[in-house]
């Protein structure tokens, strides 16, 4: 049987190599926001979703900046909820860039700002 007190060195080390790099912070909402609105990304949604609630507080203040397309309003929103039609939304929500890549469900900040290719703020 191997002593505790030996494997302390060895699993301090482990721990080491596991965690060599701090957490990346966690992306502006308002910063995050203006780039998925510049860079033509699209957030298919609807006001009764869950989802989409969720998705829509992890922006904070910044949500009503966010490009938001409604799908589920086609009498007050018709227009939108054409787009989504012609989107072919299956599910809420939806996220969908300019070149046509879709991401479905719940996207954490962090996911959106990599998969969006945000750039780092110097």
């Amino acid at each position: 049987m191997v002593e505790i007190s030996k494997l302390l060195p060895v699993l301090a080390s482990l721990a080491a190599l596991a965690l060599p790099f701090p957490a990346a912070a966690a992306p502006n909402p308002a910063d995050l926001a203006n780039h998925l609105s510049t860079s033509k990304a699209l957030y298919y949604g609807s006001w009764r979703c869950p989802a989409c609630i969720t998705q829509t507080r992890l922006f904070g203040d910044a949500a009503n900046t966010l490009p938001y397309v409604e799908c589920a309003k086609p009498k007050e929103l018709p227009i939108q909820a054409a787009a989504c039609k012609t989107a072919e939304i299956r599910a809420y929500p939806t996220w969908i860039l300019e070149n046509g890549e879709r991401r479905e469900g719940v996207q954490s900040l962090e996911q959106l700002k990599v998969w969006t290719s945000m750039p780092a703020r110097p």
